[in-house]
């Protein structure tokens, strides 16, 4: 079995996150990986659907949110949220990128790679991004902590 890692990326602000998951997304989809992106809040979602449209000049990143797609599911990146609940299409990606949530989806364990953030610009947050952290560490994923 492969080795699981979990990488979390320091968060100095709270503008940073929807670019530093689309620097992060065009990273992996660049290297021909598929992903998966949890965002069960709605705004988050719709945000971050739009800004893979538009955050690098002459460039695109096919996905689609997993309430609109349709099968055969053709698209790299997958943005879903609470509605896939048994992660379905979602969890067999090659990295699972957390943008927002209190907790991690419950199928998380089946994707080998996680990107997630410390948000340490807020105490709520931070907590919250403790707590994935121990999870990730407690299924048995190997930890790194990146400073951009």
């Amino acid at each position: 079995m492969a080795e699981k890692v979990a990488e979390f990326v320091e968060l100095q602000s709270a503008g940073d996150r929807l670019p530093q998951a689309c620097a992060r997304t065009a990273l992996h989809y660049e290297r021909g990986e598929t992903v998966s992106v949890y965002a069960p809040d709605p705004a988050d979602a719709a945000a971050l659907d739009e800004l893979l449209w538009t955050f690098r000049q002459n460039s695109f990143i096919p996905h689609v949110r997993l309430k609109q797609a349709t099968e055969p599911l053709i698209e790299p990146v997958l943005i879903c949220g609470d509605e896939d609940e048994d992660g379905g299409a979602a969890a067999g990606a090659d990295v699972l990128i957390v943008l927002s949530a209190d907790q991690l989806p419950k199928w998380f364990a089946a994707v080998p790679r996680v990107l997630d953030f410390a948000e340490v610009y807020d105490e709520k947050r931070s907590q919250a991004g403790r707590r994935r952290y121990a999870a990730l560490k407690q299924a048995g994923y190997r930890m790194r902590f990146i400073k951009p």
